[in-house]
């Protein structure tokens, strides 16, 4: 690709520092998350749950997917297939879109089990941040944070996928089935949108940590092989198209493998959906 830069990871803090040896691990991950987007943090931030501030709109994933059907947002009135789409994108990318940002852009990942995951919904009923109370991360060999507690240390990236997606797929197995047993969403359906939650930032964010696309795709692709492995029927996995961004740089711009219906809540098709060439 035009323009294309070596493929670098996100820079980790280095061991030098007492802070570092003695930091919660996945706060040391949540702070490299963070800087992707200074100004809008928990976008991909999954901080220690001790350390954030509290409140009632905070659900553990056996307590979520009841308060998340409770809302009466707009997309609750659409139609059940539209409710079950927005669910399993918010959901999706809760469990694992961030996780996938993670494995892309710092080659490291947390546990996104039931027993650690927690998740704050919005006015609208959706995800707006998580946080875990597992401090366990896994990372690779070189990394400056191997032989630290809570951390494992695995072979190689398809190792790490592997660890991330045991708890990943553990959370989102009961998930699925909630949201399809109420909405009567497909199942596939809802795993394919759950892809889609995979790629699209595994390949976006690389952008801003000014790493390759490609390497980061290849994560999240990583990554939905592993909850295959695990027994995820997901069926599709959507493309990538090259545009020219303003700068006159090409950039790679993913494109869903599922359609979101967000446009049946009379907005306009997203700018990836697969029924627009």
């Amino acid at each position: 690709m035009a323009g294309h830069s070596a493929v670098r990871l996100l820079s980790r803090p280095t061991c030098e520092s007492h802070f570092v040896t003695e930091a919660n691990p996945v706060m040391l991950l949540a702070d490299q998350l963070r800087a992707l987007t200074p100004d809008t943090p928990h976008s991909y931030a999954a901080p220690d749950f001790a350390r954030v501030p509290q409140s009632p709109d905070w659900f553990t994933p056996r307590e979520v997917t009841q308060s998340m059907l409770a809302s009466e947002a707009a997309h609750t009135q659409v139609g059940p297939a539209v409710f079950g789409a927005r669910l399993a994108g918010s959901l999706g990318y809760a469990a694992v879109g961030r996780l996938a940002v993670a494995l892309a852009v710092a080659g490291r990942a947390y546990d996104t089990g039931p027993d650690s995951l927690m998740l704050r919904l919005d006015e609208e009923g959706l995800v707006a941040q998580i946080a875990l109370r597992s401090p366990r991360l896994a990372v690779l060999p070189d990394d400056s944070l191997a032989g630290g507690p809570h951390v494992t240390v695995v072979q190689d990236r398809a190792a790490l996928a592997s660890w991330a997606a045991r708890g990943a797929y553990a959370t989102l197995s009961v998930l699925v089935e909630q949201v399809h047993a109420h909405t009567r969403y497909g199942t596939v359906a809802i795993w394919n949108q759950m892809a889609d939650s995979v790629l699209s930032p595994s390949t976006k964010a690389p952008l801003l940590a000014g790493q390759s696309q490609e390497e980061g795709r290849a994560a999240g692709q990583l990554l939905l092989d592993a909850l295959v492995a695990e027994g995820a029927p997901i069926r599709r996995r959507g493309t990538v198209r090259t545009v020219c961004t303003e700068a006159g740089r090409e950039v790679l711009d993913p494109v869903r493998g599922m359609c979101c219906l967000f446009y049946r809540q009379d907005e306009e098709k997203c700018g990836g959906c697969p029924l627009v060439k």
